[in-house]
């Protein structure tokens, strides 16, 4: 459901970004603009959209995060932690039994 959320949001702001080059390049036709202008005025928009982009991933990111948590469900790279110290702590089993069948 999240990533749906997400990815209709950079849906969003991808036709955004179609939509604001259109009224440029009309703005420049009539002549309301120069290209100049509307090259500067559309990079200046792409840019901010861009950082609203990330912040809107930043807070989806947040609220996923924040679910997560609230609902206690373990995250894989916890797990993952856990393997890895389950694992180091069968080594040393192992090599202690080991040491004491040689004695």
């Amino acid at each position: 459901m999240f990533k749906e959320l997400f990815y209709a949001g950079i849906g969003l702001a991808t036709l955004t970004k179609e939509k604001a080059e259109e009224i440029i390049s009309e703005l420049v036709k009539k002549g309301e603009l120069s290209k100049e202008d509307g090259k500067d005025a559309l990079n200046n928009l792409l840019s901010k959209m861009q950082e609203e982009r990330e912040k809107l991933k930043q807070k989806v990111q947040e609220q996923v995060e924040n679910v997560i948590s609230s609902m206690k469900i373990v995250k894989k790279s916890d797990l993952e932690e856990i393997k890895h110290r389950l694992e180091i702590l069968e080594e040393k089993v192992n090599r202690i039994l080991g040491e004491k069948e040689a004695e």
